[in-house]
């Protein structure tokens, strides 16, 4: 289950001007990859119908900026389109620019961290279309670049969040294919990570969070990483047929997102997930009294959010989680009304 570390989702009238910028701005390092000839060499074969570009010694913070924004903010944006006929090509073009520029920036060896941050982009994207193999490849190469990373930069906290995204996203290159048993180490080790990072972060035991105005986006982060890794264990664990142990992995991470108190919307959306997924697991072992609680608690904290946010983008999320809530609670809440009638049918029959 991927993370959504990119946040911002914008509207397709304004990807294309945005792309064709930034995919210019991407271009434009070709001249700097004339006077490095290895790394152009190194790039040509695993783009045959790219430009290989090479990131220029000498960019500016700026020219850097423009690029991670092409890669993390337009790139993330338009991959939600993939599905569509008319976004398909371009879509193409531009994961082959960026996977030429992640090349380069491998041989030069000049920008370590950034390399790291865009393999897990690149290993996201190649997941997220099934090509797992390709997947897998890059996450395990991204993996070893991270290890290489210097010290202080592997424990600092962008560092430890770093290494939890690529092996949750391991995992769940792992489990799409129903590699459970391989999936269950990677997703323990990404929880392990979050846990020792919003302890880190967060006020003393027993204290609450502060309020999301005062909280600072590196604690809502480990909290909301937080919540994804029980929900994701749980998952794994789920599917691996130990819904004992799924149910232990599920409580414990409600027991820590009522113990934080002071939840921003983030970290509200993600619990939100987690009791969803709550809800699931009581049905499928058939206990629709349990699924129905998970699921109406649930629902009850997106419609909170859908009155209380007042970001568009919030709002419409709240609109679609209570939209896919809907069926299953008025399907379980069927259910127990069938079994109380038949119930009360049987009592006069008894007597």
């Amino acid at each position: 289950m991927q993370r959504a570390h990119i946040k911002t989702f914008m509207h397709a009238a304004g990807i294309l001007p945005l792309t064709f910028c930034c995919a210019a701005a991407l271009d434009s390092c070709k001249d700097e990859a004339a006077k490095q000839p290895e790394a152009t060499a190194s790039t040509t074969a695993s783009a045959s119908t790219t430009v290989a570009v090479a990131p220029a010694a000498n960019d500016d913070v700026h020219a850097k900026q423009l690029i991670d924004y092409m890669i993390f903010e337009v790139g993330s944006s338009l991959s939600r389109e993939a599905d569509k006929p008319m976004w398909r090509e371009l879509v193409r073009d531009m994961r082959n620019q960026v996977e030429a520029y992640y090349n380069a920036l491998r041989s030069t060896n000049e920008d370590p961290e950034r390399l790291v941050r865009i393999g897990l982009f690149l290993a996201d994207g190649a997941r997220h279309l099934s090509a797992f193999q390709k997947a897998y490849d890059i996450y395990t190469a991204t993996l070893k670049d991270w290890d290489a990373l210097p010290e202080n930069t592997r424990n600092g906290v962008n560092g430890q969040r770093l290494r939890s995204f690529l092996v949750n996203g391991l995992a769940s290159c792992l489990m799409q294919q129903r590699k459970m048993t391989d999936a269950l180490p990677y997703y323990e080790e990404a929880l392990k990570l979050d846990k020792a990072r919003y302890k880190q972060l967060a006020p003393e035991e027993g204290k609450p969070l502060p309020t999301a105005e005062n909280m600072g986006q590196d604690l809502e982060n480990a909290a909301e990483d937080l919540l994804v890794s029980y929900r994701c264990l749980a998952e794994c664990q789920l599917f691996a047929d130990d819904p004992e142990q799924a149910r232990e992995t599920l409580q414990t991470g409600q027991k820590v997102a009522l113990d934080m108190k002071n939840l921003s919307t983030g970290i509200t959306f993600e619990f939100v997930h987690l009791l969803s997924t709550l809800g699931t697991l009581e049905s499928r072992v058939g206990q629709p009294r349990k699924a129905l609680a998970a699921w109406l608690q649930a629902a009850g904290l997106a419609d909170q959010l859908r009155k209380s946010s007042s970001s568009p983008a919030d709002k419409a999320k709240a609109v679609t989680l209570l939209r896919e809530l809907t069926p299953p609670i008025k399907a379980v809440q069927t259910q127990l009304q069938s079994q109380q009638q038949e119930a009360s049918q049987e009592q006069p029959a008894q007597q």
